[in-house]
């Protein structure tokens, strides 16, 4: 499935709004659920500053380290997501032969959307 959204072989449609929308939809969510709770635990300290102040192995808070852990296995995730789709996106428009205004509209607003939420979880 996922070479075939690589390689644009899906429809227009499936790659836009099932896999684009509603894909980016749900791991921006899930980076920012993380980010949410990895927030709380640290109380305002910066993930850089708590792992070169207060990171200790033998005497760590394990809930950070494990939120920590999901939260950047999250964002490692949404990035290369981003790029996974807007190239399903891109040759899955190139083959779109419908509509021209559609096929360049698709790209621009997949375009947009990936900047759009950089921005939310950055």
């Amino acid at each position: 499935m996922l070479k075939k959204l690589m390689s644009g072989k899906l429809s227009l449609k499936d790659t836009f709004w099932k896999f684009g929308l509603l894909g980016l939809f749900l791991i921006v969510m899930a980076v920012r659920f993380f980010g949410g709770l990895l927030a709380q635990k640290l109380q305002g300290l910066t993930l850089w500053y708590y792992y070169s102040k207060y990171f200790h192995p033998l005497n760590m808070n394990t809930g950070i380290v494990v939120l920590t852990v999901c939260y950047l296995t999250c964002l490692a995730a949404f990035i290369w997501y981003s790029f996974v789709i807007l190239s399903g996106v891109w040759r899955s428009s190139a083959e779109y032969d419908k509509s021209l205004w559609l096929r360049h509209l698709s790209r621009i607003l997949m375009l947009v959307l990936v900047i759009v939420c950089y921005n939310i979880v950055f």
